[in-house]
């Protein structure tokens, strides 16, 4: 699924303008682990003062009008990122399970971004993360994170899978939107998804998202948790998509 996209070929054209994207490299990054992460919650609050310092420095000045909390959620995706490589996931939704399992998945991801977050960020600073899903059109099955407060700007998404981050919101992106070059960042990414990560900032540039490519969008990690349901059931235009796919890998 993810995958398939990976293998996308973008034009040198595209190659020359994601050359111009802001790169964040966070090399404090390496001390945490799925362990520490939670036995040693003052080690990933001293990494990422680290990081915030390091973002201020390096992210073009559009982003200077981004709050210390919004850095801090850049920042715990980040953090997810880089806790475990990308594979075939872990079926549960249970912290300690996601730390302690050997490979993640962009869902895995999302929510591991949420619970770091929250090791992060005081209850009285925290603001409400929105879990988006997509399948088929440019990018194929995936999850994004929005971050936003009703009325304000600017919007936040958030990819920790690729460990990318924009201004931009729901509604830019799903409406093919282009997505201006110094809007978008790469922080703390490794090196094991280069190619998705530059097909992914390309469909972000080129505003190749399409609303038929929702999947679904639960505007909170409760209902994420708590509304999921049956994905077959989804009234969503991709939900099409993923009933093909399950079709097909049950005939075969």
């Amino acid at each position: 699924m993810f995958r398939r996209f990976a293998q996308k070929i973008y034009s040198r054209r595209t190659a020359r303008a994601l050359s111009q994207i802001a790169t964040v490299e966070l090399p404090r990054l390496g001390a945490i682990s799925g362990e520490t992460i939670s036995e040693r919650p003052s080690l990933l609050r001293d990494v990422a003062a680290t990081a915030l310092e390091q973002m201020q420095q390096r992210l073009p000045r559009c982003w200077s009008g981004l709050s210390r909390t919004d850095l801090l959620y850049v920042f715990a995706s980040t953090a997810a990122h880089n806790l475990r490589p990308y594979g075939n996931g872990c079926p549960s939704q249970d912290y300690s399970e996601l730390v302690r399992s050997p490979y993640l998945d962009c869902s895995n991801y999302g929510l591991l971004t949420h619970y770091v977050s929250r090791l992060l960020i005081s209850e009285a600073d925290r603001k409400t993360l929105s879990f988006v899903g997509w399948d088929g059109g440019a990018i194929g099955n995936h999850q994004m994170l929005f971050l936003s407060e009703h009325g304000k700007a600017p919007h936040l998404a958030i990819d920790p899978t690729l460990a990318i981050a924009c201004i931009a919101s729901f509604d830019d992106i799903a409406s093919g939107k282009p997505i201006p070059l110094d809007a978008i960042a790469v922080v703390g990414a490794t090196r094991q998804l280069d190619t998705s990560r530059a097909a992914f900032i390309a469909a972000l540039v080129q505003g190749q998202f399409r609303p038929s490519d929702l999947l679904y969008y639960f505007p909170s990690v409760d209902d994420y948790l708590t509304r999921y349901g049956n994905p077959f059931d989804w009234p969503t235009p991709a939900v099409s998509i993923l009933r093909d796919r399950h079709s097909g890998e049950c005939r075969g």
